[in-house]
Protein backbone atom coordinates (compact mmCIF):
# COMPACT_ATOMS: atom_id res chain seq x y z
CA UNK A 1 0.00 0.00 0.00
CA UNK A 2 1.34 3.45 -0.91
CA UNK A 3 0.64 6.51 1.18
CA UNK A 4 1.54 10.11 0.40
CA UNK A 5 1.22 12.59 3.25
CA UNK A 6 0.27 16.17 2.48
CA UNK A 7 2.24 18.01 5.14
CA UNK A 8 5.94 18.54 5.63
CA UNK A 9 6.68 19.56 9.22
CA UNK A 10 10.36 18.68 9.33
CA UNK A 11 11.88 19.32 5.91
CA UNK A 12 13.82 22.48 6.77
CA UNK A 13 15.30 21.12 9.98
CA UNK A 14 16.49 17.96 8.24
CA UNK A 15 17.74 19.61 5.05
CA UNK A 16 20.07 21.94 6.92
CA UNK A 17 21.91 19.02 8.54
CA UNK A 18 22.41 16.81 5.50
CA UNK A 19 25.77 18.26 4.50
CA UNK A 20 27.15 18.42 8.04
CA UNK A 21 27.67 14.69 8.61
CA UNK A 22 31.17 13.21 8.70
CA UNK A 23 32.24 10.60 6.17
CA UNK A 24 32.28 7.10 7.67
CA UNK A 25 35.50 5.14 7.58
CA UNK A 26 35.69 2.86 4.57
CA UNK A 27 37.42 -0.45 3.97
CA UNK A 28 36.66 -1.47 0.39
CA UNK A 29 37.12 -5.11 -0.47
CA UNK A 30 36.76 -7.10 -3.65
CA UNK A 31 35.76 -10.73 -3.38
CA UNK A 32 37.23 -12.90 -6.10
CA UNK A 33 34.66 -15.67 -6.01
CA UNK A 34 36.62 -17.96 -8.31
CA UNK A 35 39.48 -18.22 -5.84
CA UNK A 36 37.36 -17.32 -2.83
CA UNK A 37 39.94 -14.70 -1.92
CA UNK A 38 39.30 -11.33 -0.33
CA UNK A 39 41.68 -8.43 -0.84
CA UNK A 40 41.61 -4.84 0.29
CA UNK A 41 41.41 -2.19 -2.40
CA UNK A 42 42.19 1.48 -1.94
CA UNK A 43 39.52 4.01 -2.83
CA UNK A 44 35.81 3.81 -3.64
CA UNK A 45 36.23 2.59 -7.25
CA UNK A 46 38.86 -0.16 -7.33
CA UNK A 47 38.43 -1.30 -10.93
CA UNK A 48 36.64 -0.78 -14.18
CA UNK A 49 33.15 -2.21 -14.35
CA UNK A 50 32.31 -1.52 -10.70
CA UNK A 51 29.11 0.19 -11.78
CA UNK A 52 27.73 -3.19 -12.94
CA UNK A 53 28.86 -5.17 -9.88
CA UNK A 54 27.09 -5.71 -6.57
CA UNK A 55 28.45 -3.37 -3.91
CA UNK A 56 27.75 -4.22 -0.28
CA UNK A 57 28.49 -1.95 2.67
CA UNK A 58 28.05 -2.69 6.35
CA UNK A 59 26.57 0.20 8.34
CA UNK A 60 25.81 -1.81 11.47
CA UNK A 61 27.11 -5.26 12.47
CA UNK A 62 26.21 -5.43 16.16
CA UNK A 63 23.34 -7.43 17.64
CA UNK A 64 20.93 -6.75 20.51
CA UNK A 65 21.98 -3.21 21.44
CA UNK A 66 24.35 -0.56 20.09
CA UNK A 67 27.72 -0.06 21.79
CA UNK A 68 29.15 3.46 21.89
CA UNK A 69 32.51 2.82 23.56
CA UNK A 70 36.15 3.16 22.56
CA UNK A 71 36.80 -0.57 22.55
CA UNK A 72 34.03 -1.22 20.00
CA UNK A 73 35.33 1.08 17.26
CA UNK A 74 37.28 -1.43 15.19
CA UNK A 75 34.29 -3.63 14.35
CA UNK A 76 31.63 -1.03 15.13
CA UNK A 77 28.83 -0.57 17.61
CA UNK A 78 25.80 0.17 15.43
CA UNK A 79 23.13 -2.50 15.06
CA UNK A 80 22.04 -4.36 11.93
CA UNK A 81 22.04 -2.43 8.66
CA UNK A 82 23.56 -3.42 5.30
CA UNK A 83 23.51 -1.49 2.02
CA UNK A 84 23.37 -3.26 -1.33
CA UNK A 85 23.90 -1.27 -4.51
CA UNK A 86 23.02 -2.91 -7.81
CA UNK A 87 22.50 -1.26 -11.20
CA UNK A 88 22.70 2.13 -9.51
CA UNK A 89 19.77 1.33 -7.21
CA UNK A 90 19.82 0.88 -3.44
CA UNK A 91 18.46 -2.01 -1.40
CA UNK A 92 18.82 -1.89 2.39
CA UNK A 93 18.81 -4.88 4.69
CA UNK A 94 17.35 -3.98 8.10
CA UNK A 95 16.90 -0.65 9.86
CA UNK A 96 19.16 -0.87 12.90
CA UNK A 97 21.07 2.09 14.34
CA UNK A 98 23.40 2.17 11.32
CA UNK A 99 20.52 3.30 9.08
CA UNK A 100 20.62 7.06 9.88
CA UNK A 101 24.29 7.23 8.83
CA UNK A 102 23.55 5.32 5.64
CA UNK A 103 20.71 7.78 5.04
CA UNK A 104 23.06 10.75 5.36
CA UNK A 105 25.38 9.18 2.80
CA UNK A 106 22.53 8.45 0.38
CA UNK A 107 21.35 12.06 0.54
CA UNK A 108 24.83 13.33 -0.25
CA UNK A 109 24.85 11.03 -3.29
CA UNK A 110 21.45 12.34 -4.40
CA UNK A 111 19.65 9.02 -3.91
CA UNK A 112 15.96 9.63 -3.17
CA UNK A 113 14.34 6.21 -3.60
CA UNK A 114 15.32 3.06 -1.72
CA UNK A 115 13.99 -0.42 -1.00
CA UNK A 116 14.14 -1.70 2.59
CA UNK A 117 14.05 -5.45 3.28
CA UNK A 118 13.25 -6.15 6.93
CA UNK A 119 14.35 -9.44 8.44
CA UNK A 120 12.04 -8.83 11.44
CA UNK A 121 10.98 -6.08 13.83
CA UNK A 122 13.00 -6.61 17.00
CA UNK A 123 14.52 -3.39 18.35
CA UNK A 124 18.06 -3.95 17.13
CA UNK A 125 16.75 -4.19 13.56
CA UNK A 126 14.41 -1.19 13.71
CA UNK A 127 16.23 1.26 16.00
CA UNK A 128 17.40 3.56 13.19
CA UNK A 129 14.18 3.79 11.19
CA UNK A 130 12.73 6.81 12.98
CA UNK A 131 15.93 8.77 12.29
CA UNK A 132 16.24 7.85 8.60
CA UNK A 133 15.98 11.28 6.97
CA UNK A 134 14.41 10.03 3.77
CA UNK A 135 11.07 9.53 5.51
CA UNK A 136 10.92 13.24 6.43
CA UNK A 137 11.63 14.70 2.99
CA UNK A 138 9.05 15.15 0.18
CA UNK A 139 9.74 13.45 -3.15
CA UNK A 140 11.73 10.72 -1.41
CA UNK A 141 10.42 7.16 -1.16
CA UNK A 142 11.02 4.03 0.89
CA UNK A 143 9.51 0.73 -0.24
CA UNK A 144 9.42 -1.60 2.78
CA UNK A 145 9.15 -5.37 2.38
CA UNK A 146 8.65 -7.69 5.35
CA UNK A 147 7.18 -11.10 6.15
CA UNK A 148 3.74 -11.22 7.74
CA UNK A 149 4.82 -12.91 10.99
CA UNK A 150 2.75 -11.00 13.51
CA UNK A 151 -0.80 -12.33 13.38
CA UNK A 152 -3.19 -9.88 11.76
CA UNK A 153 -0.70 -7.00 11.79
CA UNK A 154 0.27 -5.65 8.38
CA UNK A 155 3.66 -4.16 7.53
CA UNK A 156 2.06 -0.71 7.70
CA UNK A 157 0.77 -1.51 11.20
CA UNK A 158 4.29 -2.39 12.31
CA UNK A 159 5.75 0.81 10.86
CA UNK A 160 2.99 2.88 12.45
CA UNK A 161 3.89 1.30 15.79
CA UNK A 162 7.51 2.42 15.34
CA UNK A 163 6.23 5.99 15.02
CA UNK A 164 3.56 5.80 17.73
CA UNK A 165 3.09 8.91 19.84
CA UNK A 166 4.31 7.19 23.00
CA UNK A 167 7.57 6.26 21.24
CA UNK A 168 8.34 9.13 18.84
CA UNK A 169 7.31 12.77 18.36
CA UNK A 170 6.36 12.47 14.67
CA UNK A 171 3.67 10.03 13.60
CA UNK A 172 3.24 8.03 10.38
CA UNK A 173 0.44 10.20 9.01
CA UNK A 174 2.64 13.31 9.26
CA UNK A 175 5.46 12.00 7.09
CA UNK A 176 5.84 13.93 3.81
CA UNK A 177 7.65 11.12 1.99
CA UNK A 178 6.11 8.25 0.04
CA UNK A 179 6.14 4.95 1.91
CA UNK A 180 5.25 1.60 0.40
CA UNK A 181 4.49 -1.22 2.84
CA UNK A 182 4.51 -4.64 1.18
CA UNK A 183 3.97 -7.90 3.02
CA UNK A 184 4.85 -11.42 1.91
CA UNK A 185 4.88 -14.91 3.38
CA UNK A 186 8.22 -16.55 4.14
CA UNK A 187 8.98 -18.92 1.30
CA UNK A 188 7.75 -16.47 -1.32
CA UNK A 189 9.95 -15.34 -4.21
CA UNK A 190 9.64 -11.86 -5.72
CA UNK A 191 11.51 -9.52 -8.03
CA UNK A 192 12.79 -5.96 -7.74
CA UNK A 193 14.09 -3.40 -10.25
CA UNK A 194 11.94 -4.67 -13.13
CA UNK A 195 13.16 -8.22 -12.67
CA UNK A 196 16.87 -7.41 -12.42
CA UNK A 197 16.95 -8.62 -8.82
CA UNK A 198 15.37 -11.89 -7.69
CA UNK A 199 14.63 -12.37 -3.98
CA UNK A 200 14.00 -15.74 -2.36
CA UNK A 201 12.80 -15.83 1.26
CA UNK A 202 12.93 -18.39 4.04
CA UNK A 203 11.76 -18.42 7.66
CA UNK A 204 14.57 -18.73 10.20
CA UNK A 205 14.33 -20.14 13.72
CA UNK A 206 13.93 -17.02 15.84
CA UNK A 207 11.29 -15.79 18.34
CA UNK A 208 8.39 -14.37 16.25
CA UNK A 209 10.31 -15.42 13.13
CA UNK A 210 13.05 -13.84 11.02
CA UNK A 211 13.37 -13.78 7.24
CA UNK A 212 16.43 -15.03 5.42
CA UNK A 213 16.93 -13.34 2.03
CA UNK A 214 18.70 -14.86 -0.96
CA UNK A 215 19.39 -11.99 -3.35
CA UNK A 216 20.32 -12.89 -6.93
CA UNK A 217 21.50 -10.14 -9.28
CA UNK A 218 24.09 -9.60 -11.97
CA UNK A 219 25.01 -13.29 -11.83
CA UNK A 220 25.92 -13.03 -8.13
CA UNK A 221 24.26 -14.34 -4.97
CA UNK A 222 24.15 -12.70 -1.53
CA UNK A 223 22.47 -14.47 1.39
CA UNK A 224 21.43 -12.51 4.48
CA UNK A 225 20.87 -14.96 7.35
CA UNK A 226 20.85 -13.02 10.57
CA UNK A 227 19.03 -13.99 13.79
CA UNK A 228 18.74 -17.75 13.48
CA UNK A 229 19.14 -20.44 16.11
CA UNK A 230 20.40 -23.87 15.12
CA UNK A 231 19.58 -27.13 16.84
CA UNK A 232 22.71 -28.99 17.94
CA UNK A 233 23.17 -32.16 15.92
CA UNK A 234 20.62 -31.16 13.28
CA UNK A 235 20.95 -29.39 9.91
CA UNK A 236 18.56 -26.72 8.66
CA UNK A 237 18.28 -28.12 5.14
CA UNK A 238 16.14 -25.21 4.01
CA UNK A 239 18.86 -22.76 5.01
CA UNK A 240 21.51 -24.86 3.28
CA UNK A 241 19.42 -24.67 0.11
CA UNK A 242 19.17 -20.88 0.48
CA UNK A 243 22.96 -20.67 0.82
CA UNK A 244 23.69 -22.97 -2.13
CA UNK A 245 26.67 -21.70 -4.17
CA UNK A 246 26.32 -18.20 -2.68
CA UNK A 247 29.13 -15.74 -3.33
CA UNK A 248 28.68 -14.30 0.15
CA UNK A 249 26.66 -15.35 3.19
CA UNK A 250 26.11 -12.85 6.01
CA UNK A 251 25.52 -15.05 9.06
CA UNK A 252 24.47 -14.65 12.69
CA UNK A 253 27.57 -15.24 14.85
CA UNK A 254 26.23 -13.87 18.13
CA UNK A 255 27.58 -16.54 20.49
CA UNK A 256 30.54 -18.85 20.94
CA UNK A 257 30.05 -22.61 21.03
CA UNK A 258 30.82 -22.58 24.75
CA UNK A 259 28.12 -20.10 25.72
CA UNK A 260 25.51 -21.15 23.17
CA UNK A 261 23.75 -23.69 25.47
CA UNK A 262 23.12 -20.90 28.00
CA UNK A 263 21.11 -18.96 25.42
CA UNK A 264 19.03 -21.66 23.78
CA UNK A 265 15.69 -20.08 22.86
CA UNK A 266 17.13 -16.61 22.28
CA UNK A 267 17.28 -17.20 18.53
CA UNK A 268 20.96 -16.88 17.63
CA UNK A 269 23.85 -18.96 16.34
CA UNK A 270 27.63 -19.36 16.23
CA UNK A 271 30.36 -18.94 13.63
CA UNK A 272 31.03 -22.68 13.87
CA UNK A 273 27.51 -23.48 12.65
CA UNK A 274 27.75 -20.82 9.97
CA UNK A 275 30.96 -22.31 8.60
CA UNK A 276 29.46 -25.81 8.67
CA UNK A 277 26.37 -24.70 6.73
CA UNK A 278 28.43 -22.70 4.22
CA UNK A 279 30.61 -25.72 3.50
CA UNK A 280 27.57 -27.95 3.04
CA UNK A 281 26.05 -25.38 0.67
CA UNK A 282 29.21 -24.71 -1.32
CA UNK A 283 29.12 -21.03 -0.38
CA UNK A 284 32.31 -19.13 -1.13
CA UNK A 285 32.58 -16.64 1.75
CA UNK A 286 30.93 -15.97 5.10
CA UNK A 287 30.78 -12.58 6.81
CA UNK A 288 30.48 -12.96 10.59
CA UNK A 289 27.69 -10.65 11.75
CA UNK A 290 25.40 -9.63 14.63
CA UNK A 291 28.15 -9.69 17.27
CA UNK A 292 27.13 -9.88 20.91
CA UNK A 293 27.29 -6.50 22.69
CA UNK A 294 29.34 -8.33 25.35
CA UNK A 295 32.18 -8.72 22.82
CA UNK A 296 34.56 -5.79 22.50
CA UNK A 297 37.08 -5.49 19.66
CA UNK A 298 39.64 -7.74 21.33
CA UNK A 299 37.08 -10.50 21.77
CA UNK A 300 35.66 -10.25 18.26
CA UNK A 301 39.17 -10.18 16.79
CA UNK A 302 40.05 -13.39 18.63
CA UNK A 303 36.81 -15.08 17.52
CA UNK A 304 37.42 -13.98 13.92
CA UNK A 305 40.93 -15.51 14.07
CA UNK A 306 39.43 -18.82 15.24
CA UNK A 307 36.90 -18.79 12.42
CA UNK A 308 39.55 -18.00 9.79
CA UNK A 309 41.75 -20.81 11.10
CA UNK A 310 38.82 -23.21 10.73
CA UNK A 311 37.89 -22.01 7.22
CA UNK A 312 39.62 -19.41 5.10
CA UNK A 313 36.27 -18.39 3.67
CA UNK A 314 35.25 -16.73 6.95
CA UNK A 315 35.91 -13.12 7.92
CA UNK A 316 34.53 -10.61 10.39
CA UNK A 317 32.22 -7.90 9.06
CA UNK A 318 33.18 -4.40 10.18
CA UNK A 319 31.16 -1.21 10.20
CA UNK A 320 32.26 0.79 7.14
CA UNK A 321 33.53 -2.27 5.26
CA UNK A 322 32.59 -2.39 1.58
CA UNK A 323 32.58 -5.53 -0.53
CA UNK A 324 32.27 -5.81 -4.28
CA UNK A 325 31.04 -9.10 -5.72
Amino acid sequence: MLRKARIDPLKDSYDQHIEQECEPRVCLLRINTLGASLTQVQGRQPCAGLETALRIKFWGVRGSVSCAYQDFLEYGGNTSCVELEVLGRTIILDAGTGLPWLGNDLLKRGIRDVTLLMSHFHNDHTGGFNYFKHIYIPEHSVEIHAALNYGDLTVEDLIRHQLAENLHPVQYEHLPSTLGCIGFHAGDTFELLDGAVRIKTYMLNHPAGCTCYRIEAEGKVLVYATDTEHHIGETDEGLVEMMKDADLVIYDCTYTEEEFPTYVGWGHSTWNEGVRLCKLAGAKRMAMYHYSPDYNDDTVRAIEAEAKAAWDGAFGAKEGMEIVL
